[in-house]
């Protein structure tokens, strides 16, 4: 579903295994979701929630550079180094693409219409939750990149929008079909 790579290198993932629609069509598919890391070496950090239900289909994740990641599947979530979920956020929130600020203090989650913004805090959690920028009358929020300014690019129904680091909302760069995620290489 998504793939995340922190400083130190360790590449993490959220698999999706049977939610896919092709996959739930073979025989025997029941495997669960989980945010895992893959390298240096593999690692499940989650496959269920705190109550023990399944994580369900997992959409995006950002890793926290600590060891933990955040990811979204009907609302936001942490994962820890040692694997405990904690939630974000998961009241009215239509959620879908993840994203730290360029010194990891801040969260952004998109929010169908707009993007949310939370303070991270020393040990992962996070608190006050805000509003912090429109997509000028689009909707559809999915998948979210970050430039080193602090500027956020999020996919949406009619293209990509561009944020300022404090929530404004600069300009569109429009798509000739609706994109579903967005990366920076280079």
């Amino acid at each position: 579903g998504s793939v995340s790579l922190d400083a130190q290198g360790r590449l993490y993932a959220v698999e999706r295994t049977c939610t896919e629609p092709l996959n739930a069509l073979l025989p025997g598919c029941n495997d669960l979701t989980a945010v895992v890391q893959l390298l240096p070496e593999r690692k499940v950090l989650a496959m269920t929630f705190a109550n023990g239900a399944p994580l369900g289909r997992l959409n995006d994740l950002i890793a926290d550079g600590k060891g933990g990641a955040y990811f979204t599947v009907g609302g936001a979530f942490y994962v820890n180094p040692a694997g405990v979920v904690s939630t974000v956020a998961d009241q009215d929130i239509r959620s879908n693409g993840i994203m730290l600020s360029p010194d990891g203090r801040t969260l952004y989650v998109t929010n169908n219409t707009n993007v949310l913004a939370f303070d991270v805090r020393g040990d992962g959690t996070t608190a006050n939750r805000r509003d912090f920028g429109p997509f000028d009358g689009d909707d559809g929020g999915d998948g979210m990149a970050g430039d080193w300014e602090g500027c956020l690019y999020v996919t949406a129904n009619r293209g990509v929008h561009v944020l300022s680091p404090r929530g404004e909302h600069l300009g569109m760069i429009p798509t000739p079909r609706r994109p579903i995620t967005i990366a920076f290489s280079g």
